[in-house]
């Protein structure tokens, strides 16, 4: 049998859902760390000495869910094991995972009864008993039918005796599956055109979490610097984080990204570059809600890789592009050369970088998307089919940018992926200043004020 892959985000929440005797307590074992496993039995040991006093369960459960919420404080995969077969308990744990915007996920053991029996009695450290498992056995066959109607649930999978031995499980940007992604270029806190591009793009936001998604399943791609000199990172990178947490986007960091990851671990940065206006945002937010989104973002932003490698390494993606050699690399040299592009040296009395044209050398045969150097003309081009607008960008040995230069009054731009088609929103105010970038902000668009565009 060909190996069941099973795809979580790097953080979420897994609950086993089976009666005594599944397997639960094995297959966590198998393929989890003893650290990230809550187990029932467990905390009935911690409570009263003894996995089987079922008389102090109710005090179990509250020791098993403060857990569960300080693990999710720190953005930890969690795996609860315990029989998940009436739907409060279930829905406790969503409640749990919902308030640290953790998605959970429910993994069904599907074993027969007669084989739950025989597991329960070969067990040479306690048994459960027939009676008991029988019992839960009835609730579990309605807790089957109703996990696959439950909407609170990012996902639920179905094992067997016969597929369980063939799961694998797989976390993070290698969790991803299929091949169609937007990627989408610098927002520089940007965030209503962000809005915007993704609404032109055709996702829907969600009415319970407020969460974009494509009714086909795409996935946008963030190329870095999400924040800085625009009007409103704090929402950009809250957006990204419950995306990226959620499974539901992916990020490669950009310089800007890595100077306030830098700043938020303490380090001694110079704030400058619109370091100085994101900092002044994040200080006008309720303390709480500033904490919460320190946690996230180095959690789900922070560890992300250098770039990203996706479409079985037919596509890459590096905030400032990357050399062929060192794709699927992650030493210091590649780190450098992904946030600041090829930097030979440094002008004299400015102090400005001098960048090497790198994609103009570009032979290898990964298509790249990349960022960080705002495009210095835009082209403004039609579609003759459905009228949509979008900014003309040259694809040069098989790379694009995507930097449009929104902050500084261009366009935010996504290109869609396999297809390699543009989708352009113009800036709807020039908020940063850059020299040599005279964009114009209407340039035949009507603004978002004046009609749809």
């Amino acid at each position: 049998m060909e190996p069941i892959t099973l795809s979580y985000p790097p953080v979420a929440v897994l609950m086993l859902v089976g009666p005594s005797g599944a397997g639960k307590s094995t297959f966590a074992a198998t393929h989890f760390l003893p650290t990230e496993v809550l187990a029932s039995d467990e905390f009935r040991a911690r409570v009263a000495d003894d996995a089987s006093a079922q008389h102090v369960t109710e005090d179990a459960f509250a020791l098993l869910h403060f857990t569960l919420d300080l693990r999710l404080k720190h953005r930890r995969f969690t795996v609860v094991d315990s029989t998940a077969l009436k739907p409060s308990a279930r829905a406790q744990i969503v409640e749990t995972a919902n308030k640290r915007y953790v998605p959970v996920y429910a993994l069904v053991l599907d074993v027969p009864l007669d084989e739950c029996v025989r597991r329960d009695a070969r067990r040479t450290d306690r048994t459960v008993g027939e009676k008991v498992i029988a019992r839960q056995y009835v609730t579990f066959e309605q807790a089957r039918r109703e996990l696959q109607k439950d909407k609170s649930l990012a996902g639920v999978q179905v094992l067997t005796p016969e597929t369980v031995h063939h799961a694998q499980i797989v976390r993070g940007a290698s969790a991803v599956s299929g091949n169609r992604f937007d990627i989408i270029g610098d927002v520089h806190g940007c965030y209503t055109e962000l809005c915007d591009l993704l609404n032109d793009l055709r996702y829907e936001w969600g009415e319970k979490d407020g969460l974009p998604r494509h009714p086909e399943g795409r996935l946008p791609v963030f190329v870095g610097d999400l924040a800085d000199r625009g009007p409103d990172s704090t929402a950009v990178l809250k957006l990204a984080c419950r995306l990226v947490a959620a499974g539901l986007a992916l990020f490669a960091p950009g310089n800007h990204d890595d100077k306030l990851f830098r700043f938020l671990k303490g380090g001694n940065v110079t704030r400058t570059h619109g370091l100085d206006r994101t900092i002044a945002q994040w200080d006008a937010l309720p303390e709480a809600e500033r904490n919460t989104l320190t946690t996230d973002i180095l959690t789900y932003l922070a560890t992300a890789p250098t770039h990203l490698v996706l479409d079985d390494g037919k596509l890459v993606v590096a905030h400032a592009g990357i050399r062929d050699e060192w794709i699927g690399q992650h030493h210091a040299s590649v780190k450098s050369f992904t946030l600041y592009g090829d930097v030979r040296g440094f002008e004299p009395g400015t102090n400005k970088p001098v960048r090497h044209d790198w994609a103009s050398e570009y032979t290898g045969p990964a298509f790249i998307a990349y960022g960080h150097t705002p495009s210095p003309v835009l082209e403004w081009q039609t579609d003759d089919a459905t009228g949509r607008r979008y900014v003309r960008l040259p694809i040069v040995n098989g790379t694009v940018n995507l930097d449009t230069g929104c902050v500084f009054g261009g366009a935010l731009t996504a290109l869609r992926y396999p297809e390699h088609e543009l989708y352009s929103v113009p800036a709807r105010a020039v908020y940063a200043e850059h020299e040599g970038l005279p964009y114009s902000l209407t340039e035949g668009f009507q603004t978002p004020e004046q009609g749809v565009y």
